[in-house]
């Protein structure tokens, strides 16, 4: 063997050892620097054009860190750039950017729609240069925009810099043959590649899984085809035997018989391997094609030795003894190479093979390197052992020298910056000269070397045949002209030539990329399982050698824009090419089509935000503090002061009550008036409850009270219980009682009042005051018969030893008493006297809620302790009214609770007209607040009928668009983020009351201090909360106003869609489809289609709609029932939200939730849809012995909803065989579970594994009658009620069922602890699946023969239960017993 070896172009980087090298700018980097700086166009946009992403990513990192001052911006497709459909997101990507880096297929595809201008580029870096031809997206870049520019402007168009190691491509070097030296064909043989050989010719192709499937399944196979397969024998696990064998036998003639032995069993490992790991690309596979081809494999190992070491006498090529030795004449230099082989296999057995070798694996460390092509939809193929995951950190580590020698396949030819490289091995000839000097480049060092290994007998002319080829390419680079020309024509040999210019925005439709966008624009339905999403092109000869093409598209695209034709052409190709032209230009003008030429997708703000990194809505966001009510008080009497305008004010009379007996009466006075205030309860303690009442006077009984008078009488009430909480000095309350001024205006010494409160209606204030300002003495006591004191009139008792401790007086004990130790307050001895026995005035100012059970103890009252009269004063008013003041702070806070409500109201929420303020107050307050109500259940309800006005809305807005457009416009307007973010564009945040009331650290409300607290402190709400304020007033205005006022509520917060009244909504869908009414023939057996769901359609059309199969192409159609079934699933839910949320007493919101999830879920609908049917009669004929002895008898036969389904799949209908099947045999045990079961039957449910359409009928069904019916839900509901559905909603509301599904259950039971479920098949014939449920680490149950992963888990779920419940009670009655 020949070793061929020449120096490499001399690098201008220099080292000396391994240790880290600087990336160094190349040559031609410098000169576009430079030439960018001297023309000044470095400030414009320039966009640097690589052939791959690898090259792209290195060369955008190059140029970042030479020119940091210019902002650089790659885009490659892991960016997501094929989702930036709008203008402004481009904008957004681009803005500040001076140079992009890039694929070509990102710039082409910018500038084919528009995003990009290319008047708005100053250069163009084509990297690679030589692949501008024919096609390629960097020809195309010039062929389509560059040169239109050019000719558009005058000559004006971006400047170009083509960069290129090889402009030459058309050359002949390729075509050479690779030449073996004549002594491998004397090597020994590997035993293991023969084997695998004789193994592939005794398969028996019958045998074969794809071939067996084929044959027995439900439809019958074509018999042609079938031979020709067999004939052929090209099945997937044939041709995966076949590839395996042929890589072996190149790995045996380049590398000997060992190493083919290593491959082969090296593959049938991995493939072991990933087999039991059910690894993505096996997921493709069939089953039975991994057993199939795991058993044949499997028998290979049985009959060789497993040890894969390394023996010293090996068998192994002349070929890699060659290399070996050229690599150990290396070793006295500091090593780092390339190692260049055809194959991946080959690469990943010489990598292994040099590894071991005992005379290469001390000197070298090896890595790998290949092309990344494998997707993950992908099957598996089983003669590829290279991981790429594993190759993400190769160049660095050859750049820092943690490997010396990396073996690649061409993936590492061009574009790829690898600097540290001395040494370049080619270890076949190269393919074609481009391959020479792409490789030869990649030799960077001083003094490298580029060595192609050749065989003894090869032709050495090949070596002259590229130094002449490489001549003329130098020739061919200096001749611009004539590469020009090439150019020109190259364009010329296009047959025709068509355009479509979106004017807006300069997007671009050529013919050649028509049939692209138009498949593109069909793979973004949504349509079921089982149809074929692509365009479908009918060819028609129309003469002599020319052509037209009818292309029609899915079924789910509206019929007006579903065919286009092609005008004729010469070949078959143009006229697909025109016709999927036409058919784009029609979905464009239908609206389907975006004005940059992409598929409408619907609301792609939230594609925005991901792909342009714009800042997500956090989870958790500032907002406004809560609005301060007493703060728009105080604005209103700090008017009122300045226009002297005191007479008209609002008086409440409010009243204290405990067991309907009046404890206390005060009257309030505000300058504003209140919304009817509920009863508040009041929880004084653990067995006293008061209630408190707040009702508006007529101005006739408003008292005239000078404001001193009235800031006196109410200093004096809220004192007697706050005396240390407020200012003696001041009194501008809050609020104010009947307060009218005098003339001689207020007193310079009394501040403004805000918040006063006076004695009832019968008191006269300032008698009043001057009567129970002050104390009583013990000494004022001694001459009264204390016996003759009513105790309701006397005042609370204030220990001066304890410092002025509150108590309520209970009784009087006169003289010397033996005074138990428990009730005793002074120094223990029995002393004679006047005694007050007390209890204790709480000092609890939070009455709202209930005391906590651990708090429950004997209350104050009913705890008496004695006091010596001489260490007490009691207060002159009488405890009444302590009461009150006690309770002052929560009626304030009610009352507060109310100002806010009913001020969101008359602003914000004015349009809709909500007349009960409690629902608004509802919706309004968290959980978090503690208030006697909170927004939960009216978010429930709220969701609902958002959804439903969002679907309704888009239905009858956008009437050609297909349902996947619709449900994503849908989502993202009913979105959580979009909710939050029109809550906070409003302002509603500050009237979101989430602060509990404590009381604690309440303060009589003074004017001044209030005029400068408008809000809270700022604080933290998840964006969940914000929404589900929305929903929840949502909720409220359905309920104070139906749809109307719902509409009207909507429309505040959601400026788009345009949001119109329901009715009108109803007419234009039904309008809509009666226009398509005609062209409709109602098939015979309709009446029976009636019949059964109980509901006679006015328009026919509508019912077949409802259950046509996107796989339908039969005439009769106007779409499939996709549309119906988005309007008909929020119409299902409406219906269920309401029922849940009517029900009588009220259920709980998370109950409610579980009840919607478990009558809306799709296994549940399907089940009743294949109960659902008629009996029809079915004549049987029968024939006698004798002559005309012929009888006919009737029989019923059930007609199920499934049976009048419109599809054209063979797979739609071997399903409802199959899920019949099941259905027959579990039957009887779901309904026994339905009807009187303590749970939710989900395993059997999943065991049954009902296809969706079975479920998205009903609901298509369901829209179909609600269009039908002009909206009518009390039908839909009835077709319901027929079904079933609304009959296990009541069974399900009125209790008894329990709702959590067994794995959410077992979730909550293990508490903190894991719960995984661990699937497995099980053996046998049937191939069942079992699972084993673990709760930590223990394994509590295990299932199996189970038809479906969903039923196995479910079963091992509720087995686990059974288990842990039992567990857990017997722990607990042994700990009773105990």
């Amino acid at each position: 063997m020949n070793t061929i070896s020449c120096d490499a172009a001399a690098s201008p980087i220099k080292t000396s050892s391994h240790a880290a090298e600087q990336l160094q700018p190349r040559a031609f980097q410098y000169e576009m620097l430079g030439e960018s700086l001297r023309s000044n166009i470095i400030v414009a946009l320039i966009w640097f054009l690589a052939p791959h992403v690898e090259l792209a990513t290195q060369q955008a990192k190059v140029i970042a860190a030479q020119i940091p001052s210019v902002q650089t911006r790659l885009l490659t497709g892991s960016d997501g750039v094929e989702y930036w459909s709008k203008q402004s997101i481009w904008d957004t990507v681009l803005n500040g950017i001076q140079i992009v880096v890039s694929t070509h297929q990102v710039l082409l595809d910018a500038l084919i729609h528009g995003f990009v201008q290319m008047a708005r580029l100053s250069l163009m870096v084509f990297d690679e240069a030589h692949h501008c031809i024919a096609d390629h997206p960097a020809s195309r870049i010039l062929r389509d925009f560059y040169h239109p520019c050019l000719a558009a402007n005058n000559g004006q168009a971006p400047a170009i810099l083509g960069l290129t190691a090889s402009p030459v491509v058309n050359n002949k070097a390729g075509k050479l043959e690779l030449a073996y030296p004549s002594e491998l064909h004397d090597t020994p043989r590997s035993q293991l590649l023969l084997d695998l050989h004789q193994l592939r010719s005794s398969l028996d192709i019958e045998q074969d899984p794809f071939v067996k499937k084929l044959m027995s399944g439900p439809e019958p196979y074509d018999p042609v085809q079938l031979r020709k397969l067999k004939l052929s024998r090209k099945t997937y696990c044939q041709e995966q035997l076949k590839n395996l064998s042929t890589r072996a036998e190149i790995i045996q003639l380049e590398l000997g018989p060992w190493a083919a032995d290593w491959y082969i069993k090296a593959c049938i490992r991995k493939f072991q391997q990933v087999v039991s790991d059910d690894t993505v690309g096996l997921r493709m596979l069939d089953d039975r094609e991994k057993v199939y081809l795991e058993e044949c494999l499997t028998g290979l190992l049985s009959t060789i030795p497993q040890d894969d070491g390394l023996i010293d006498d090996a068998p192994l090529s002349s070929k890699f003894s060659c290399l070996t030795e050229y690599l150990l004449s290396q070793s006295g230099m500091q090593f780092t190479g390339l190692l260049f082989v055809r194959t991946r296999a080959e690469v990943a057995v010489l990598a292994q093979l040099l590894s071991l070798h005992p005379k290469t694996k001390a000197l070298l460390t090896v890595g790998t390197f290949v092309g990344v092509s494998s997707t993950a939809s992908r099957k598996a193929n089983i003669g590829d052992l290279i991981d790429v995951r594993g190759q993400i950190d190769t160049l660095d580590d050859l750049r820092f020298g943690r490997k010396n020698l990396v073996i690649s396949t061409s993936a590492l030819e061009e574009g790829i910056d690898v600097t540290a490289c001395n040494t370049v091995i080619c270890f076949e000839k190269p393919p074609n000269l481009i391959s020479v000097i792409q490789r030869r480049g990649r030799a960077r060092k001083s003094e490298s070397k580029f060595v192609i290994m050749l065989a003894d007998d090869a032709d050495p002319s090949v070596i002259t045949t590229w130094e002449k080829l490489e001549q003329e390419m130098h020739r061919q680079y200096m001749d611009d002209m004539r590469q020009l020309q090439g150019l020109e024509a190259l364009e010329e040999t296009d047959e025709g030539y068509r355009e479509f210019v979106v004017e807006q925005t300069g997007a671009k439709l050529l013919l050649a990329d028509a049939a692209s966008h138009l498949y593109h624009f069909c793979a973004t339905l949504t349509t079921g399982p089982f149809s074929n999403r692509a365009p479908v092109f009918s060819v028609k000869s129309v003469g002599k050698d020319l052509f037209t093409t009818t292309v029609i598209l899915p079924i789910s695209v509206d019929a007006s824009v579903r065919e286009a034709s092609s005008s004729a052409w010469k070949t078959e190709k143009a006229a697909k090419r025109d016709a999927a032209f036409e058919a784009y230009i029609q979905l464009y003008r239908a609206g389907l089509v975006s004005d940059n030429l992409l598929p409408v997708k619907a609301y792609d703000e939230l594609v925005v935000e991901i792909q342009t990194e714009v800042a997500k809505v956090a989870s958790l966001v500032e907002v406004a503090g809560q609005l301060n009510p007493w703060h728009l008080v105080a604005r209103d009497w700090q008017a009122r002061t300045n226009r002297k305008n005191l007479s008209t004010m609002h008086c409440f009379d409010v009243s204290l009550l405990c067991n309907d007996e009046n404890v206390a009466a005060v009257q309030m006075v505000l300058p504003c008036n209140l919304p009817v205030l509920p009863t508040i309860s009041l929880y004084w303690d653990a067995r006293t409850m008061f209630r408190s009442t707040i009702s508006p006077r007529s101005a006739s009984a408003s008292q005239s009270t000078h404001p001193h008078v009235a800031a006196q009488s109410t200093a004096l009430l809220l004192r007697s219980v706050f005396r240390y909480r407020m200012n003696v000095e001041t009194t501008d309350f809050v609020g104010n009682v009947g307060v009218q001024l005098p003339e001689e205006g207020i007193p310079a010494n009394i501040k403004r009042c805000q918040a006063f409160f006076l004695p009832g209606e019968n008191e006269n204030p300032l008698q009043w005051t001057q009567q129970y300002v002050g104390t009583i003495k013990s000494e004022e006591l001694k001459p009264i018969d204390v016996s003759t004191l009513p105790l309701n009139k006397l005042g609370m008792a204030r220990s001066v030893s304890q410092g002025g401790r509150a108590h309520v007086v209970r009784g009087f004990r006169i003289g010397s008493l033996e005074v138990p130790a428990t009730e005793r307050q002074s120094t223990g001895r029995d002393e004679a006297g006047l005694y007050l026995q007390v209890s204790r005035f709480p000092k609890r100012t939070d009455f709202l809620h209930k005391v906590p059970e651990q708090d429950e103890q004997i209350p104050a009252k009913h705890h008496t302790t004695l006091l010596k009269a001489e260490d007490c004063e009691i207060d002159k008013l009488p405890i009444g009214y302590a009461y009150f003041a006690a309770i002052v702070p929560c009626v304030m806070h009610r009352v507060g609770i109310s100002l806010i409500g009913a001020h969101l109201c008359n602003t914000l929420l004015a349009p809709a007209s909500i007349e009960k303020l409690e629902l608004v107050l509802t919706a309004i307050t968290t959980s978090a607040a503690q208030e006697p109500t909170n927004y939960q259940r009216q978010e429930f309800l709220g969701d609902s009928v958002l959804k439903f006005l969002t679907s309704l809305t888009l239905t009858s807005d956008h009437l050609r668009w297909p349902e996947g457009h619709l449900s994503r416009a849908k989502d993202h307007i009913v979105s959580n983020a979009s909710l939050a973010k029109a809550a906070l564009a409003i302002g509603l945040d500050k009237f979101i009351i989430t602060k509990p009331f404590t009381g604690s650290k309440w303060r009589p409300l003074y004017v001044a201090d209030q005029l400068e607290k408008p809000t809270g402190q700022p604080r933290l709400l998840s964006t969940k909360t914000l929404a589900d304020v929305v929903e929840a007033l949502i909720g409220a205005a359905f309920l104070d106003g139906g749809f109307r006022k719902a509409i009207e509520l909507t429309r505040i917060f959601l400026r788009k869609p345009t949001w119109s009244k329901v009715e009108d909504r109803n007419e234009m869908l039904h309008t809509t489809h009666q226009a398509s009414e005609s062209s409709i023939i109602c098939p015979p057996h309709f009446v029976q289609l009636e019949e059964l769901v109980g509901y006679k359609f006015t328009l026919k059309s509508l019912a077949l709609e409802a259950l046509t199969d996107s796989s339908y192409m039969g005439p009769n159609v106007t779409t499939s029932y996709e549309r119906l079934e988005f309007l008909g699933d929020t119409c299902l839910d409406i219906i269920v939200a309401t029922t849940s949320f009517n029900h009588e007493p009220p259920i709980r919101t998370h109950g409610m939730h579980l009840i919607r999830s478990a009558v809306v879920n799709a296994d549940f609908l399907a089940f009743f849809s294949l109960t659902l049917c008629i009996s029809v009669p079915h004549a049987t004929i029968t024939t006698g012995n004798r002559k005309n002895d012929v009888s006919v008898s009737q029989t019923l036969v059930p007609l199920h909803l499934w049976n009048f389904m419109r599809h054209a799949s063979p797979t739609v209908r071997h399903a409802q065989q199959e899920v019949i099947e099941r259905y027959d045999s579990l039957k009887t045990s779901i309904l026994e579970s339905l009807q009187r079961g303590s749970h939710i039957p989900w395993a059997l449910l999943a065991r049954l594994g009902a296809p969706k359409f079975l479920s998205d009928i009903i609901e298509s069904v369901v829209g179909a009658i609600y269009i039908d019916s002009h909206g009518s839900l009390t039908a839909c509901e009835a077709f319901l009620e027929r079904l079933g559905v609304m009959g296990y909603l009541r069974r399900l509301l009125d209790g008894g069922v329990a709702l959590y599904h067994p794995k959410e259950e077992l979730g909550q039971l293990a508490d903190t602890e894991t719960v995984r479920y661990e699937v497995f098949h099980e053996e046998g014939e049937e191939k069942r699946l079992g699972c084993v449920v673990r709760v930590g680490e223990r394994e509590v149950a295990k299932v199996g023969d189970g038809l479906c992963a969903m039923e196995v888990e479910t079963r091992a779920a509720e087995e686990a239960l059974r288990l842990l419940k039992g567990e857990r009670g017997d722990a607990a009655r042994k700990r009773e017993f105990e």
